[in-house]
C-alpha cells in the first residue's frame, strides 16, 4: 500500500494540466489511472492490481482519504483530483481548443450513447471519433475494440469500465492502443450521461463528497466505503502504532 501511495505523481491541477498538455505536444503515450480507498482495498486482495498501478504514468489522488492518508504516513503534500470535475473544469476545454480526437470505452449501451449524444448536442467542437459500451466480452471482442479504436484516428482514450477491469484491460492492451493518452476514469459516462449527479463544489475538497455519492447509490456503495475505508483505517493505525 506504501508503494502506491507514493506512486501518487499528481499533486494538483496544475501538475495534471501540465501533464495532459505536455504528453499530446510530444505524441509519448501516458496512461493516467486514479488511485482511491476502493482501489487499495482490491489491490489487497488482488496482487496483480498493484503490478498493473505500478505500470501506469501518473497517478492522481481521486479521493480525500488518499489525500489524508498520505500526508499523515509520507509527509506528502497533495490535493484531490476527480476526473470528471477536471474534464467539466479545464479538460474539455482544451481539447476542443485544440480539436483532439477522442474515444469514449465504457459504461452501458445505453448510458455511453447517452454521454456521446450530450456531449456532441452541448459541445458541437468536440471531437469525439468514436464510442463503444464497456459490457463486450474481453476475450473474444478486445482486438475488434481496438481496431476500431486505432481506425478512429483518437489521440486520446477515455475508459470507464470499473475498477480493475479498466486498469486491467489498459496495460494488458498498452502496445496495441496507438491513443497518446489513456485514462482510467471509473463512472464518468454516468455522468456525462445524467444518470448520476455530480457533487456540488463546496463538498469536493470537505471530505463529504462520498456521502453525496453514498445518497445517489447506497445499495451498491455502502459495502464498498465500509469496507474499503475500514482497510485504510486500519493500515493507518497500523503504520503509526505498530512500525
Amino acid at each position: 500500500m506504501i508503494n502506491l501511495l507514493a506512486k501518487i505523481n499528481i499533486s494538483n491541477e496544475n501538475d495534471y494540466a501540465k501533464a495532459i498538455s505536455s504528453s499530446l505536444k510530444l505524441g509519448q503515450k501516458k496512461i493516467f489511472f486514479y488511485l482511491n480507498s476502493h482501489i487499495l482495498y482490491e489491490a489487497k486482495k488482488d496482487k496483480e492490481l498493484i503490478n498493473i498501478i505500478q505500470n501506469c504514468d501518473f497517478l492522481i489522488a481521486d479521493g480525500y482519504s488518499i489525500v489524508w492518508v498520505s500526508k499523515k504516513i509520507l509527509k506528502k503534500e497533495i490535493q484531490k483530483v476527480v476526473f470528471t470535475y477536471s474534464y467539466f473544469k479545464f479538460i474539455r476545454n482544451y481539447l476542443i481548443k485544440n480539436n483532439t480526437p477522442i474515444f469514449f470505452l465504457g459504461a452501458t449501451k445505453k448510458n455511453i450513447a447517452k454521454a456521446f449524444q450530450n456531449e456532441k448536442e452541448i459541445f458541437t467542437n468536440l471531437n469525439i471519433t468514436g464510442y463503444h459500451h464497456g459490457y463486450f466480452d474481453k476475450k473474444l471482442e478486445t482486438e475488434n475494440i481496438i481496431t476500431s479504436i486505432n481506425n478512429s484516428n483518437a489521440q486520446v482514450l477515455i475508459v470507464g469500465m470499473g475498477c480493475p477491469i479498466s486498469e486491467k484491460w489498459i496495460i494488458q492492451n498498452k502496445m496495441k492502443l496507438k491513443p497518446d493518452l489513456i485514462f482510467s476514469v471509473g463512472g464518468f459516462f454516468d455522468f456525462l450521461a445524467k444518470d448520476k449527479i455530480v457533487a456540488p463544489k463546496w463538498m469536493y475538497n470537505s471530505g463529504l463528497e462520498w456521502l453525496f455519492r453514498l445518497l445517489q447509490e447506497p445499495q451498491r456503495l455502502w459495502k464498498r466505503y465500509l469496507f474499503a475505508n475500514s482497510n485504510l483505517l486500519y493500515f493507518f493505525f497500523k503504520k503509526i502504532f505498530f512500525e
